[in-house]
Order: C-alpha cells, then sequence, then structure tokens
C-alpha cells in the first residue's frame, strides 16, 4: 500500500518516479494507467511532473553543463511525450476497429435493406393476390347459384325424356327372354292391354342394387297410354312375378322411370315423410307429391330445398 505525496490517497498501484523514487497514483501521476504499463523498460526512466518541472528550471540551464543539460531534457521530455502520446495509438487502433465495425453494420444495413425491399415486394403482391382471392370469393355464391339452376335444369330436361317410361322391378331374368311377352303379360295381369303400336322400345337397365334382377324399362309412344298404364298398376296393387309364370317369390313394382337424383330425392323424402308422420308421398308425372292428411294441401318435392316442407 502506498500514500501519495500529493493528494494523500492510499492506492497499491501507481507510478514509481526514476528520480526522487515517490510512488505517485495515477491521477497525480499525468500518466494514464495504460500509458504506464506500456512503457515497459522505461518505466526505470520515468519523472513525476516535479522532477520534471526542476530540469526546466533557470538555474539548471545556466550551469556550467548547461548545454549538454538542456539537450539530454530535451531527449528526457521528447520520450515523456512520446509516453504520453502512446495511449493514443492505441486509441488509432481502436478507432480502425471501429471503422472496421461501422463499414460492416453498413453493409449489413445494406442487405437488411435489400432484404425488406424484397419483402416488401414479396408483400404486395401477395396483397394483390389477396384482394384476387377476395374478388373470386364474392362471385363463389353467384357461381354456387347458377352451378345449382343448370344442374336442376338438366336434371328436369333429364326427367322430361322420361316421361313416356315405366319401370318395372322383380321379374327375374332369363336367357333368351321375350321382353314384349313379359310386358304383354303384365299388361294382361293389370288389365291394360297393350299392342306393339303402343311400344317404342322395351329393355333391362342395370340394378342400383346388387344380386336384384335388372328392371325393365317400357318406352310408350302414347304418354296417355302411360299414365293408363301405370293407373292400371296401382289399382291392382299386388302383382307378384308367380303370377305370370315365373318360379320365384317377391313382388313386381311398376312405377314412372324416374332419374337418380330423383330416385335419391325420393327416398330422402319418405324417410322424412315417416318421421314428420306424413301419411302420403308419391310420384305422379314423374314428379314427388306428399300429403300430411286426406285435408292436408299436397307438396310438391322437386329439389333438396324443398324436403324443408316436410319437417
Amino acid at each position: 500500500m502506498h500514500t501519495c505525496p500529493r493528494c494523500n490517497s492510499q492506492f497499491t498501484d501507481g507510478a514509481l518516479c526514476s528520480l526522487c523514487k515517490r510512488h505517485f497514483d495515477f491521477a497525480c501521476s499525468g500518466v494514464t494507467e495504460q500509458g504506464y504499463r506500456k512503457l515497459g523498460d522505461r518505466k526505470n526512466t520515468w519523472r513525476c511532473p516535479g522532477c520534471k518541472s526542476k530540469d526546466h528550471s533557470p538555474q539548471t540551464s545556466h550551469t556550467s553543463q548547461g548545454p549538454a543539460l538542456s539537450l539530454e531534457s530535451l531527449q528526457r521530455d521528447i520520450k515523456v511525450i512520446l509516453l504520453k502520446l502512446s495511449p493514443l495509438a492505441g486509441l488509432a487502433e481502436d478507432v480502425k476497429g471501429i471503422k472496421a465495425e461501422i463499414s460492416n453494420m453498413q453493409s449489413s444495413l445494406n442487405m437488411a435493406h435489400e432484404l425488406i425491399s424484397d419483402f416488401s415486394s414479396n408483400i404486395k403482391a401477395l396483397d394483390s393476390r389477396i384482394r384476387d382471392v377476395e374478388e373470386s370469393i364474392q362471385v363463389i355464391p353467384s357461381l354456387q347459384a347458377e352451378v345449382a339452376r343448370i344442374n336442376q335444369e338438366l336434371c328436369e330436361k333429364e326427367q322430361w325424356a322420361r316421361a313416356s317410361n315405366v319401370e318395372i322391378k322383380g321379374i327375374p331374368a332369363e336367357k333368351s327372354e321375350n321382353l314384349f311377352v313379359i310386358v304383354s303379360k303384365v299388361a294382361a295381369a293389370v288389365d291394360c292391354p297393350l299392342k306393339k303400336e303402343d311400344i317404342n322400345f322395351v329393355t333391362r337397365v342395370p340394378s342400383r342394387k346388387p344380386n336384384a334382377p335388372k328392371p325393365i324399362i317400357l318406352c310408350f309412344n302414347n304418354r296417355y297410354k302411360k299414365e293408363e298404364f301405370i293407373a292400371a298398376s296401382r289399382k291392382l296393387k299386388t302383382l307378384k312375378p308367380d303370377e305370370l309364370g315365373f318360379s320365384t317369390d317377391g313382388r313386381i313394382f311398376v312405377n314412372d322411370h324416374l332419374t337418380v337424383q330423383n330416385k335419391n330425392l325420393l327416398s330422402k323424402a319418405k324417410t322424412l315423410a315417416k318421421e314428420s308422420n306424413f301419411q302420403f308421398i308419391w310420384v305422379k308425372h314423374c314428379k314427388i307429391m306428399a300429403r300430411k292428411s286426406p285435408t292436408s294441401p299436397i307438396l310438391t318435392i322437386k329439389t333438396e330445398k324443398d324436403l324443408t316442407k316436410l319437417k
């Protein structure tokens, strides 16, 4: 522990004068700690400010050894100045480092600016696409309504093309069968005889149920004759295959030839009618009808939306 001769403060580390041999703290020594550390071996020649001032006094400069002492003093002063400037050398290096860091930061900022510019362009493009999507979304409801309308028109046209057709289910298929003979037997059984000129064509079509007999489609040349045949078949109510000479059990059904869409609609309507206690659900002129009671109004089911009438 040392006591500074100038401020009388206690300190552990400071500068030692090579002439007066006194220890000074760095605050009173006139040299920074960093500068003093950089002196190295030159610490042995370091002098305190008091000793330096003696070398520049008038008495010293007028002694017999004045010129030599003045040169030596000048050299020592130069050394002191260099020592004081030595921290600035380190500071210059620090400044170079700071400049390099600033340059790197500037490069990073330029890169960041480019990235932000690209990101901004992408955001603008994305915003434009979002606006396009939003505009498209606004059009979707009208397009959906238009598609639904077109589908309904197609279904109605397809059903209209089947308006003269009758679908007969429950008759087993046999090899080398004569479909005209079969439908003639059905017509005779329901008391509505048919002539060949009444029929446009008769054929079997694939069944929607696996392992079930293929339905027979009977197309009439006259729609009134078709309606007469349907009415006669429903009046009979029950017709079995064995009554026509077939050795199978079951029941024969004679109905309008509905499109697949209308068949599905009829199935849903029957389910809802049962749940809502509707007493009557039937098909007339290829149209689905419903009635809750004998005195209630008749409802027509054309689309899925019309099913709400049954709830």
